[in-house]
This record gives structure tokens, C-alpha cells and sequence, in this order.
């Protein structure tokens, strides 16, 4: 097959397996999930979204990147998850057996929405921690700090966010887990316990280039 010929041959595919009853649901559920009108921009955004992460499934050479796409849009729009499940199934119809892709949209819608709503609980627990007047409180404060930042990486990271952004976040994480080390080593009765000074980070010589 031609370059010039991709295109319509991935329309084809993509209409011949394409299920409206199926489409028009994902629609509502969406629209019902962002308490918004089927029209609103956001959830319009997100199903033409989805028509292009079906149309790269199908071989659409202008489609690039709209798999990964589709999954960051749903990660970051707090969907339910059988809106994700309607979703993957719709998109199943398109992707040949071997293609991996539909398990890594799972993976990533999943693990955002999930990392996201874990945010709240983890600042709430790390607010309480603070005020705890000993340090097991204080440690307990920092890894909880910690956790925070490292979720925000690890979504990020998902995304394929920036990385200096996520250098960034990486670097507060391990800085609040190391105050918490700090807070053992200082005041607990196995000061050993906590001193993880031969613990060795990876560096642009491991690379291996």
C-alpha cells in the first residue's frame, strides 16, 4: 500500500468496525461524568479525540500520537470507570489482536485518574501529620509530602510531561523522604535504622551509551 493510499484505507476500516449505538453511549457517559451538555467543548473535545486515537488503530499516518493523547485527555478528566471500560471496548473494535496499545490506554487513564484522586487523600493526611507534636509526626509529615510529589512525577511522567518539570518534583520528593530519614537517624533510639547512606542513585554514567 502506498502512502497516498493510507488514508482511505484507514477510513474504511475505521467505518466498517465502527459502532454508533456504542459511540453515541461513550457520549453520554461522558457528558454525565463532567455533568456537562453532550455539546459542551470538553466532552466534544474528548470524542473527537477518540475518533482519532481509532483512526491511528486503523493506520492513519496522520494520526500520530493521538493513542497516548486520548488516554492523558481521559486521565485528566476524572471519567468513572466504566466510562473507561466503554471506552477501551470501543476501541478494541479497531486495534488488531497483537496491539498492545489498547492495554497501555488502560494502564495510563487509569493510573492518572487514580494518582489524581489519591492527591486530596494524601494532603489531607499530610495536614493532619503536621501537627504531631514528636518526630514520628514529623517524619510521618514529610514522607506523606513525599508521597505527594512523587505522584504528581509519576502522573507526569505518564503524560510524557516535561522533564525538567518532573525533575523538579522528583527532586522535591526525595528531598522531603530525606528529611524524614533526618528525623530518624536525629532523634529515634535505632538512629541505624534510618542511615541509608550507601543507597546509590543512578547517574548519566549508567546510561551505558
Amino acid at each position: 500500500m502506498t502512502p497516498a493510499e493510507q488514508p482511505a484505507s484507514a477510513f474504511v476500516r475505521y467505518n466498517t468496525a465502527f459502532d454508533h449505538t456504542l459511540y453515541t453511549t461513550i457520549g453520554e457517559f461522558i457528558a454525565s461524568n463532567l455533568n456537562a451538555e453532550r455539546d459542551d467543548p470538553r466532552v466534544v473535545a474528548l470524542m473527537t479525540a477518540l475518533q482519532d486515537a481509532s483512526l491511528e488503530l486503523c493506520g492513519h499516518p496522520d494520526q500520530g500520537g493521538a493513542f497516548h493523547r486520548l488516554a492523558v485527555s481521559c486521565g485528566q478528566s476524572f471519567l468513572s470507570r466504566h466510562t473507561l471500560e466503554a471506552i477501551s471496548h470501543f476501541l478494541q473494535r479497531f486495534a488488531a489482536e497483537e496491539d498492545l496499545r489498547n492495554a497501555d490506554f488502560e494502564g495510563t487513564a487509569g493510573a492518572m485518574m487514580t494518582g489524581y484522586s489519591g492527591r486530596d487523600d494524601l494532603q489531607t493526611a499530610a495536614a493532619h501529620a503536621n501537627g504531631i507534636h514528636s518526630w514520628q509526626g514529623r517524619a510521618a509529615y514529610h514522607l506523606l509530602v513525599a508521597c505527594d510529589f512523587l505522584t504528581l512525577t509519576a502522573i507526569q511522567l505518564l503524560a510524557h510531561g516535561d522533564a525538567a518539570y518532573i525533575r523538579e518534583k522528583l527532586k522535591q520528593g526525595v528531598e522531603r523522604i530525606t528529611a524524614a530519614l533526618y528525623e530518624g537517624v536525629r532523634h529515634s533510639d535505632q538512629p541505624d535504622l534510618f542511615d541509608l547512606t550507601t543507597t546509590c542513585f543512578p547517574s548519566e554514567v549508567d546510561r551505558g551509551d
